[in-house]
C-alpha cells in the first residue's frame, strides 16, 4: 500500500498544477477580450445587483438629453468651435444629481444612422444599471437594442450604467427613458461607445470631445 500511495502522489500534484494553469490561463484571456466592457459589466452588479430593482431613498429628477445631427445642428444654428460636419452631439452633456435620487434620464436622438458594435464593445447593446434593468424606447419597455440598430451608447463606466440608444427613423426622432439610482459621489465620465466618429475605428474625433459623444455626470450629497 504504501508504495503504491508513493507512485499516485505525484500524479496529483501533476493534475493540480495543470487545473491551475488552465485557470490562470481563462483568467488573463477573459481579461483580454473584456477589456473595458467588463468593467461597466462589474460596476453594474455591483450598483445594481443583476436586474433586481434598486431602493430609492430621495426624490425623483430628471434630466434631459438630445443627439443632434448636423442637419438639426444647422437647422437650429447651433455654432461650435468645430464648424460644420464634425459629427452628432449630445446636448446637455454635463450635469449634477443627488446620490440616492431616483434620475429620470430621457435622451431623444434624431439619428437615423446604425453603427454596430464591434468585439468586445457588443455588451453594450444591453441595458445595465438601471431600475429593473431597463428602459424604455418610445414607450416599450426593453432590456437590449439589437445590435444592428444601435446608433449610440450612453455609458458611464464609473456608475455602471449602460443605455443603448436606437437608430431614430428617418426624418424623425427616438426617445429612450431609464430610471437609476446613483448611490455613490463623484464626477463620473460617459461616453458613446457605438463606433460613430472618425479614424481607422472610427472611435476618434467627436467620440473623445466633452461636449459631443463625452461629458461628466457630477453625483453629490
Amino acid at each position: 500500500m504504501s508504495g503504491t500511495g508513493a507512485r499516485r502522489a505525484p500524479s496529483a500534484v501533476v493534475v493540480v498544477a495543470v487545473l491551475a494553469a488552465i485557470v490562470v490561463g481563462l483568467g488573463v484571456s477573459v481579461a483580454v477580450v473584456a477589456g473595458i466592457a467588463g468593467g461597466v459589466r462589474a460596476a453594474a452588479e455591483s450598483v445594481a445587483g443583476s436586474a433586481t430593482p434598486l431602493p430609492t431613498h430621495g426624490p425623483t429628477v430628471t434630466e434631459s438629453m438630445q443627439i443632434l445631427t448636423e442637419d438639426v445642428q444647422a437647422e437650429r444654428h447651433i455654432v461650435t468651435s468645430y464648424g460644420a460636419g464634425f459629427g452628432p452631439m449630445y446636448t446637455n452633456a454635463s450635469w449634477s444629481v443627488q446620490a440616492g435620487d431616483t434620475v429620470v434620464l430621457r435622451i431623444r436622438s434624431y439619428d437615423d444612422g446604425p453603427a454596430p458594435l464591434m468585439g468586445a464593445q457588443t455588451m453594450f447593446d444591453r441595458v445595465e444599471g438601471t431600475v429593473g434593468g431597463v428602459e424604455t424606447v418610445d414607450g416599450k419597455t426593453v432590456r437590449q437594442v439589437a445590435n444592428d440598430d444601435v446608433a449610440h451608447t450612453f455609458t458611464v463606466v464609473g456608475l455602471g450604467l449602460n443605455l443603448p440608444i436606437p437608430a431614430a427613423p428617418t426624418g424623425g426622432y427616438v426617445t429612450v427613458v431609464a430610471r437609476f439610482v446613483p448611490h455613490k459621489t463623484g464626477v463620473f465620465t460617459w461616453q458613446c461607445y457605438a463606433p460613430c466618429g472618425s479614424g481607422p475605428n472610427l472611435m476618434g474625433g467627436p467620440m473623445a470631445v466633452e461636449g459631443w459623444m463625452e461629458g461628466k455626470v457630477q453625483v453629490v450629497r
